[in-house]
């Protein structure tokens, strides 16, 4: 018998398998079953990171075999190759000396467990046994199995053995060990044992869990009120009855806010009840009393101004609209929530100028919400067939003054240009038009621009020295829209004395966060999950770490970066890179970013699959990669609402056409292959009907290529620009504009910096 748990520790120390160990983590992260099954074709496991690879394998390929999964999963658990996975050599896991725990080996301990559970093969003794057997320390499985090992305690009426458990984890790891359930049947432990107090603190300390499940607020409703009485909640104090709302029933509320008028005047204790109270107030409609109660508690309102958006935000929903109004205006705050439901309830109440200044200040806080950009260009142009009626210039000068300089901006100045053509302001609009590069770099609407006002453009000269300084670089890119063809005197140029404020040291940060996180013991955990597709339990982490160091939300998305770089998630770098952007209002034009940025934003994942299915199908890579960047982020295992899947986003029944035709009869649409080979071929399908342009096939890849026939016949009248403009379906608006505006920013990283 090979014992490959010693083997596993002996092989690190060769740099070759190091390497190998890095490439199965990355095939098991990114679903390419096919590389593992090739690499086991002409190789027998003998290391923990290779059996546990075939672990995964069995379970999500569809060549996987469920016998054999559970069979390589007991090997890694018992150290040794078992030929008969039997219920005896399950109990044999009991007995045996305990390696040192990886991760993977953690992972499968959790994953036999639930394997022998369906199985049946342990008592619930047994299975006692065999959770005390993993280390409890500060990681999800160890929280996992901890949870599972009080329930069956708790099942069997083990209340001694739950305290002794619980009291015996270091108190450093018991915060992030001890989930809401755990700490209930602590509580329950606790009475039952004759300990009333320490059971109250308990609960209490339990209710006071963000995101605690109302199913477990209900369980220890239920026993309070068992031991303590029937009616001993309504009797507690308002801080403590508001961490019950949840079980309390509708009529039992009604009846409690008569009887018991001072939760409202009263300053709350927790948090949690401070929020349960405020939603119940607003949802039933007592608003008078919700006022109230949030004037008592200022400290909470002040401490999260997005709560008090969410309230306004219940109330609009009941057609509530001053109501929502005067509690934002009562209680103002930073969040850009704010602004929004102030401009949808002015807008609903039929005040067309404040919902018209709430809505341009929202989108100067928050300007990348699509849907609220169509709404202010629906009002500031009154669009009728051929005919378009535009609001007063000041109007549109007032929304480009207020909302950012940024790509999303592109379509406000699109629609402020042809204002000024149809208002005759002739030379307003040649001055306009040298800069309207910096108005919205990056932009979609560059190109747009230029093509539509091109003879008006030319009518001035390109300037000659463009790098000189802001003023002439954003002319001489007014003047080119950045393309690159047209723009020789950038090419291989230094542009750094125009990037944005502070993107050269969010890039350097970028760059740094790995050795970080390689120096913190949770944030290394955090990344081995990372590193083979547990992606939820390395967030859980991360999380956790947030909330306890009191971390900010861009430290978060660094850190998640960091964890991208590290783990080679393109999802995950190229994301919290472009949140991050968004939080510092920094445009994601690669012309105007350093490329320690823009090649986190642009990047090119699978580039061997892609370069192969691209010549294969003969179009051009920027092309599938622009289209992979919006239908997934560079997501692997995404799944939208509507059931695509896999990095190119294919409905099972589009997958199932294609693979047909092309003779593939396994396959998975999350496996990278298979979906970049499917989506590049259905996308080549689509650029050759019509026309190799992108811009058309995006919309058919989208909306269905019969929905683009439809749209064509009915808007289409020579001018895709306008096109694109009245095309009544958003969503294929929006993703043809992203798609290829995607597809411009990869043509400008290959061109501009040979990335």
């Amino acid at each position: 018998m090979r014992h490959f748990w010693l083997a596993s520790r002996i092989l690190l120390f060769f740099t070759t398998s190091l390497f190998a160990e890095t490439d199965l983590h990355y095939f098991i992260k990114s679903h390419q079953w096919g590389q593992i099954e090739s690499h086991f074709r002409n190789t027998t496991p003998s290391r923990e990171s290779e059996v546990y690879t075939l672990i995964e394998f069995h379970e999500k390929s569809p060549n996987g075999d469920k016998e054999k999964r559970f069979r390589y999963l007991l090997s890694l658990i018992r150290g040794v190759f078992v030929t008969d996975a039997n219920e005896e050599e399950v109990r044999k896991i009991l007995t045996q000396t305990m390696p040192f725990q990886t991760t993977l080996f953690k992972l499968s301990y959790w994953k036999l467990y639930n394997e022998i559970t369906a199985k049946n093969y342990l008592t619930p003794q047994e299975r006692i046994l065999f959770l005390n057997r993993l280390n409890m320390e500060e990681d999800p499985i160890c929280r996992r199995v901890l949870d599972e090992q009080i329930r069956l305690l708790a099942a069997s009426n083990q209340w001694k053995e739950i305290t002794d458990k619980i009291q015996s984890i270091q108190d450093s790891h018991k915060r992030y060990l001890l989930t809401g359930d755990s700490l209930y049947r602590y509580g329950k432990a606790k009475l039952i044992l004759g300990d009333e107090k320490g059971a109250i603190e308990e609960w209490l300390s339990c209710l006071q869990k963000e995101g605690l499940l109302d199913q477990t607020v209900q369980m220890i409703a239920s026993d309070w009120s068992k031991y303590k009485g029937s009616g001993s909640i309504l009797q507690l104090n308002p801080s403590e009855i508001t961490l019950f709302l949840p079980a309390i029933n509708s009529n039992d509320k009604e009846a409690l806010f008569r009887s018991r008028p001072e939760l409202f005047s009263s300053r709350l204790n927790y948090y949690e009840g401070f929020k349960h109270l405020t939603s119940v107030l607003t949802k039933v409609g007592k608003t008078n009393e919700l006022f109230r109660v949030l004037r008592a508690n200022k400290s909470f309102v002040d401490m999260d101004s997005s709560w008090i958006v969410t309230l306004a935000d219940t109330l609009y929903q009941q057609n509530k609209f001053q109501q929502a109004i005067e509690l934002l205006k009562s209680f103002p705050g930073k969040d850009a929530g704010y602004y929004r439901v102030l401009a949808a309830s002015y807008d609903r109440l039929g005040d067309k100028e404040l919902y018209f200044e709430n809505l341009i200040l929202y989108l100067g806080k928050y300007p990348f919400n699509l849907f609220y950009q169509d709404r202010l260009i629906e009002y500031l142009v009154e669009r009728k067939g051929e005919k378009s009626h535009y609001a007063p210039l000041a109007k549109f000068e007032r929304a480009l003054a207020e909302i950012p300089n940024l790509p999303v901006k592109g379509r406000l100045v699109y629609w402020y240009l042809r204002s000024l053509k149809e208002n005759g302001e002739t030379e307003r609009l040649k001055k306009e038009l040298k800069r309207y590069y910096a108005l919205c770099p990056g932009s979609y609407y560059t190109r747009v621009i230029r093509e539509e006002f091109l003879s008006t453009i030319k009518e001035s000269n390109k300037p000659e020295n463009p790098t000189y300084n802001k003023e002439y670089l954003f002319e001489y890119l007014s003047y080119t829209a950045g393309i690159p063809e047209e723009s020789s005197a950038l090419i291989g140029r230094n542009l750094g004395f125009v990037y944005p404020k502070d993107s050269y040291e969010l890039g350097n940060k970028l760059g740094g966060m790995s050795s970080r996180i390689q120096g913190h013991k949770l944030l290394n955990l955090a990344k081995e999950y990372f590193r083979v597709g547990e992606d939820s339990l390395g967030l859980h982490l991360v999380n956790f770490h947030v909330k306890r160091e009191n971390l900010s939300e861009d430290e978060k998305d660094e850190i998640l970066v960091g964890i991208g770089d590290l783990t080679r998630n393109t999802y995950y770098s190229a994301f919290h890179t472009r949140s991050l952007l968004k939080r510092y209002l920094i445009p994601d034009d690669p012309i105007l970013l350093p490329t320690s940025l823009s090649i986190r934003m642009y990047p090119r994942p699978h580039q061997n699959i892609v370069s192969r299915y691209a010549n294969e199908n003969g179009i051009p890579e920027d092309s599938v990669y622009a289209l992979m960047r919006q239908e997934s982020f560079f997501k692997e295992t995404a799944t939208s609402r509507s059931n695509a899947r896999g990095l190119m986003q294919i409905m099972p029944a589009t997958g199932r056409e294609l693979a047909q035709r092309m003779g593939i009869s396994s396959y998975s649409l999350y496996e990278p292959e298979t979906s970049i080979r499917l989506g590049t071929k259905f996308l080549a399908y689509l650029l050759k009907s019509n026309g190799n342009e992108l811009k058309w096939a995006s919309i058919a890849y989208n909306g269905g290529p019969g929905n683009l026939r439809k749209w064509k016949k009915s808007v289409y009248s020579g001018d895709f620009n306008h096109f694109l403009e009245d095309l009544p379906y958003k969503e294929s608006r929006d993703y043809c504009r992203i798609v290829v505006s995607n597809f411009y920013a990869y043509d400008i990283m290959k061109k501009y910096h040979k990335l």
